[in-house]
């Protein structure tokens, strides 16, 4: 799995440079490749609307300035990326004028590609969850709205797809002045948790056994064995009793469920079934 950490500010010290820095530690401690693009600098151009609106952006996915400025050479690495964070000082309620840049020019490439007839034309960032970082100065104002440019961004690139934990944003940090050491550690935890959901085995298929035991398939073709009898004598899944409701199990997302708030996650589906 490979990480890209999205860095919007311009400066190389201060409070949203160090939750780079944190990204980058995180990363290292868990042992997840990962690749840091510093935005500023870069030299992109920014989108000119080209052809009355809709240039090559629109027909082939790329920029038509993006073998001078590097742009195209930037797609790809997007494309390698199984995962993103992005950090974003807070200007003005918006994102930093060269994360607008970024994000304008790879919106027009790869959200274009859900009106693309090719198969083979699908987002870079389908199926791929994001953190997104906002570090706002002075009063702390603005972060809501910046959250809104990001996520209005990854949402029309991802598809907006089902489970949203693993397409579009994963988690929302905001930091300001005051909060800023334990929301560094809100960044670890999320990183790390980001990277167990999409690593790790998610349910493909159910089907309910006799005596209250679940035949469970996974997506790397593994099969295990869950045995819900314990849980069925908890208040919550006690209704699991009736076989018809038991037997009625569905997958949902990366849940699996039998009524809507009577499910159960992908946790105790892997972690806590037999293999067979």
């Amino acid at each position: 799995m490979k990480i890209l950490i999205i860095n919007g500010t311009p400066k190389m010290d201060g409070i949203c440079y160090s939750f780079v820095q944190t990204a980058e530690n995180t990363a290292k401690e868990i042992g997840v490749e990962f690749e840091t693009i510093r935005l500023t600098g870069l030299g992109l151009k920014k989108c000119v609307m080209c052809d009355d609106g809709w240039g090559i952006c629109f027909k082939e996915h790329v920029c038509i300035f993006g073998e001078k400025d590097g742009f195209n050479a930037l797609q790809k690495t997007v494309q390698e990326a199984d995962a993103y964070i992005y950090i974003t000082p807070v200007y003005w309620g918006e994102i930093s004028e060269e994360m607008k840049i970024f994000f304008d020019k790879l919106r027009r490439c790869q959200a274009t590609k859900q009106w693309d007839s090719r198969e083979e034309e699908v987002s870079y960032l389908k199926g791929k969850p994001s953190i997104m970082v906002a570090s706002a100065g002075g009063g702390g104002g603005g972060i809501v709205s910046c959250f809104a440019d990001i996520e209005r961004a990854v949402s029309q690139m991802s598809g907006d797809n089902w489970p949203r934990e693993l397409s579009g944003i994963f988690d929302y940090i905001a930091v300001n002045r005051w909060n800023q050491a334990y929301k560094r550690d809100t960044l670890t935890a999320a990183i790390k948790e980001m990277v167990k959901f999409k690593t790790r085995p998610l349910i493909k298929k159910v089907a309910a056994l006799p005596d209250y035991k679940l035949d469970l398939t996974f997506d790397n073709d593994e099969r295990r064995i869950l045995d819900m009898k314990s849980r069925l004598e908890t208040e919550h899944y006690s209704e699991l009793k009736d076989v018809a409701l038991f037997e009625n199990v569905k997958i949902t997302g990366t849940h699996i469920e039998w009524r809507p708030l009577l499910d159960l996650g992908p946790d105790p589906l892997y972690f806590e079934s037999d293999a067979m």
